[in-house]
């Protein structure tokens, strides 16, 4: 008997490292056909998805981001034979197996609410008709049951948690891409995707300099660990160039990499040329990846409440004039106008300037700080639903922070890691004349002959009434109703 099946892709778009591929394997198809959704859970919204609660409309997938998507799809599609259906899938994923003879379904299981939402509602439509998905373990360092605890008992400070596993668990090796498939590429779905490209706006003069797919995010790695991995902790926190971080995230996001081919890789090159705080410090950055996805199995729907896993009721404002100024970039803050222009324009920001935009919401703007999240889904090519809501809960205070309440200077931010005044001038016209240290907060009257804004707030006023009003909402009002001591705790 003829036996065909099918491998829903979700965020795994690779064939190495794949334990739903290999499974599917495992019963020797006479076929194998990979099915890709343009739809819900990662294209747009759609019936089981949460669409953010703010005031803007904005689609899913920036340019920059569903570029890198289209790309790493259409590369897939020149090795096997990739269906591209549109729609909801629980729709459109059954009639399409039913039309084909395809008799089961296999995926990489997902954690994340929305995407456990339409994995159960495809399995719901699947079981009505005698048939199954088949759900696997993929796309994390370690499976659950190598987890040094319940994953009810998850540490809820990183540092724990990573003590407990360097201590207990072990990564297993990668699985190899087989070395054959029972599938041919589809000229149909190649041409679709080459469609879909040549619509979208050319790239910006600055853009993301990669491309997606397996065999660029494989190549990147081969150079990247050739040399820069073992400066990467003293590069790390830079803002320009390609080599000053891994850029490895994009390829993680989309499942072009495997985290434990990475690690494999990583492994491999200090054999190579001798570990260092930098091949560690890389791991570590895994491990916060790692981390964050099972926050999420743990706190499930509490990563997206506005009180976060914590549960503080703050009084987040939602003042769509502000949230504009940040998006567009003219809060009247150099590096934060910086980071939010180049993530406009490119889909991608660096870490550090992540951190002090996301700072500068939520510490100084004082905004819900799930717009800012919702704001990053939108445009980041790398966007991963598991650390982009756990760093932004981190940054909010509202986390997995032991010390809560953490924020950035962004003056003194800029001078430590844009000493020149380099990315601030690249991004921010206006300012491009001007030399450091001006360059980091020109004074008011200067301004105003640049064309560049006046702050929208007070830096210090703000930061003020944000550390107050966060301590008095968790720990109740000081004794005498006075002022807590403020402008501690600085991340550095």
């Amino acid at each position: 008997m003829t036996k065909k099946v099918a491998l829903w892709l979700l965020n795994d778009l690779r064939l190495h490292d794949h334990p739903a591929l290999h499974a599917a394997l495992q019963v020797r198809p006479t076929e194998l056909l990979f099915v890709y959704v343009w739809g819900p859970p990662s294209v747009r919204w759609g019936k089981y998805s949460f669409p953010p609660e703010w005031p803007l409309s904005l689609s899913r997938l920036s340019s920059p981001r569903q570029r890198f998507l289209l790309q790493a799809l259409l590369e897939l599609s020149q090795r096997v034979h990739l269906v591209l259906l549109e729609g909801e899938p629980q729709e459109v994923i059954p009639p399409w197996m039913a039309q084909e003879g395809i008799s089961a379904l296999y995926a990489i299981r997902e954690w994340a609410p929305e995407e456990v939402r339409y994995q159960n509602a495809v399995s719901q439509v699947l079981q009505r008709e005698g048939k199954s998905l088949f759900l696997y373990e993929g796309n994390a360092l370690y499976e659950r049951e190598q987890l040094p605890f319940a994953v009810e008992a998850l540490p809820q400070v990183f540092t724990r948690f990573r003590q407990l596993v360097e201590r207990s668990s072990s990564v297993k090796m990668p699985l190899e891409s087989p070395p054959s498939l029972p599938s041919f590429p589809s000229e149909e779905s190649q041409k679709w995707l080459r469609h879909r490209l040549s619509d979208l706006p050319p790239p910006h003069a600055q853009a993301f300099p990669f491309e997606g797919g397996e065999q660029k995010g494989k190549e990147w790695l081969q150079r990247y660990f050739a040399g820069p991995l073992f400066t990467y902790k003293q590069t790390r926190n830079g803002f320009m160039g390609s080599t000053f971080s891994s850029h490895l995230s994009p390829w993680l996001a989309v499942g072009c990499l495997s985290p434990r081919w990475v690690y494999a890789q990583l492994r491999a090159a200090e054999r190579r040329e001798g570990a260092n705080d930098s091949t560690y410090w890389l791991f570590f950055e895994l491990l916060w990846r790692e981390y964050f996805r099972w926050l999420m199995v743990r706190w499930r729907g509490k990563m997206f409440a506005a009180g976060g896993i914590r549960g503080y009721q703050l009084p987040w404002k939602q003042e769509e004039r502000l949230l504009e100024a940040w998006i567009e970039g003219k809060t009247g803050y150099p590096i934060v106008d910086a980071a939010m222009r180049e993530l406009g324009a490119t889909g991608w920001t660096s870490n550090r300037a992540r951190q002090i935009v996301a700072s500068f919401l939520t510490k100084n703007l004082f905004l819900d700080w799930r717009w800012g999240a919702a704001y990053f889904e939108t445009q980041l090519i790398d966007y991963d639903v598991y650390s982009n809501w756990g760093n932004w809960l981190y940054q909010a205070g509202v986390g997995t922070d032991g010390r809560g309440f953490r924020w950035f200077d962004p003056v003194r931010q800029a001078k430590l890691y844009d000493p020149e005044g380099h990315f601030i001038r690249q991004w921010v016209p206006e300012l491009r004349g001007v030399s450091a240290p001006r360059v980091y907060m020109p004074d008011p009257g200067y301004r105003e002959g640049l064309g560049y804004p006046t702050p929208v707030v007070d830096w210090r006023a703000s930061l003020a009434y944000a550390k107050d009003t966060y301590w008095r909402t968790v720990q109740g009002a000081p004794k005498g109703n006075q002022l807590l001591r403020l402008f501690q705790d600085e991340e550095t």
